[in-house]
């Protein structure tokens, strides 16, 4: 079991984080400020004056913001149409988010039988773990309900999709309700399944060598995370076991002499899961915000990303059949840059789609501010 310095990103052939990230749709106004064209009050004043209200109230404010925009007639609200009407499954019949599994010492290192104990999920080692691993990667402004796992190819409840909080502030900022789940649909008929085996074993849980389990944190995370992590021989040869069916190339306690052959095997695997994974989730975040932020790497792609969807004229099935393998990610990231660079149209294309999803976010915050303010709560 050891303790190693996760190599750049760039060495498994993935995209290195940038800084400077996007803001997402419609920053928040702060008291002061004005919405373009509109007497906006400012995030300060709105956030007073929802807390004044009852909770009964609060729930039929977000009951009248659902219904009513919906009705606002936007790309956007066009878009979760078109996603949510293609739904095969009632959303209520998604499961919740469960802890992640672990790689059982007793069968992937007998003769390293270390216990998992899971440690708290609120203590101090696994807030400054999470720091860790996701320093790297810009926060959301959205708060989600859904995520799309590509272990289960399923959808994943991470919150109650009915909290009138969530939905408050997610209409200040622009989302409006359901598309979270429109989000996660559309990134699951992105994914065509070629890398479930590796993303379901990288979904295990992250341990340390004396066997404490981080709840929250993955494999994935670890080796994402560009950071120093910890890599029991148990969770190492898991990987190696499970997706290679490989029992026999190493052993546990694992020598020295053995380690690089063992971490580069396990990287190669990393790589492509990763190109995968991130090429997806970013073309997911895409679809229906205009000025999205996107991790690993992806930022400066944005605007290529939206006139890619409208070269696919926004249909997630159009655009999930021209996605490469993995070991085609750099020549299709490639091949599309260039085909944007030599066709200006098809930029200003994206760029259009971008801007008409950024005032359709303000929309629906202008819609959320006016239900709030006919309540008599800002008066």
């Amino acid at each position: 079991m050891h303790s190693i310095p996760l190599l750049a990103a760039a060495l498994f052939g993935a995209p290195v984080p940038t800084t400077g990230f996007a803001t997402e749709p419609l920053p928040s106004v702060r008291q002061g400020d004005a919405a373009p064209g509109a007497a906006d009050p400012g995030d300060t004043r709105l956030e007073a004056a929802w807390r004044s209200l009852e909770a009964a109230v609060r729930a039929e404010v977000i009951e009248r913001f659902r219904q009513e925009v919906a009705w606002n007639e936007t790309f956007q609200n066009a878009l979760l149409r078109f996603v949510l009407d293609g739904q095969e499954r009632d959303p209520g019949l998604w499961p919740p988010r469960e802890p992640a599994p672990f790689f059982d010492p007793s069968t992937h290192a007998p003769r390293q039988p270390t216990p998992r104990r899971p440690l708290k999920a609120d203590s101090e080692r696994v807030r400054k773990q999470v720091e860790r691993f996701f320093f790297r990667v810009p926060p959301r402004r959205l708060r989600s309900a859904w995520s799309y796992s590509y272990a289960t190819r399923g959808l994943i409840r991470e919150a109650d999709v009915n909290d009138p909080e969530r939905h408050f502030t997610n209409g200040l900022r622009g989302f409006p309700p359901d598309l979270d789940l429109a989000e996660a649909l559309v990134e699951r008929a992105l994914d065509d399944g070629s890398q479930r085996e590796v993303l379901t074993a990288f979904g295990h849980a992250y341990t340390d060598r004396l066997g404490a389990l981080f709840p929250g944190l993955t494999l994935y995370d670890a080796w994402a995370s560009g950071g120093e992590m910890e890599m029991p021989d148990v969770d190492c040869l898991g990987i190696v076991h499970t997706v290679l069916d490989d029992w026999t190339s190493w052993k546990a306690p694992v020598p020295a002499s053995r380690h690089e052959k063992l971490y580069d095997t396990i990287g190669a695997l990393f790589s492509d899961a990763r190109r995968h994974r991130g090429l997806r989730h970013a073309l997911a975040r895409s679809y229906l915000c205009g000025a999205t932020v996107l991790r690993d790497g992806y930022q400066p792609s944005l605007a290529a990303f939206h006139a890619l969807w409208e070269d696919t004229s926004s249909t997630p099935a159009t655009l999930a059949e021209r996605l490469p393998p993995a070991e085609d990610w750099e020549e299709f990231l490639a091949d599309w840059a260039k085909r944007v660079s030599d066709e200006p149209e098809r930029l200003a294309a994206g760029r259009r789609r971008q801007a008409a999803l950024s005032e359709d976010g303000q929309a629906v915050r202008r819609t959320l501010v006016r239900i709030l303010r006919e309540t008599g709560a800002l008066d």
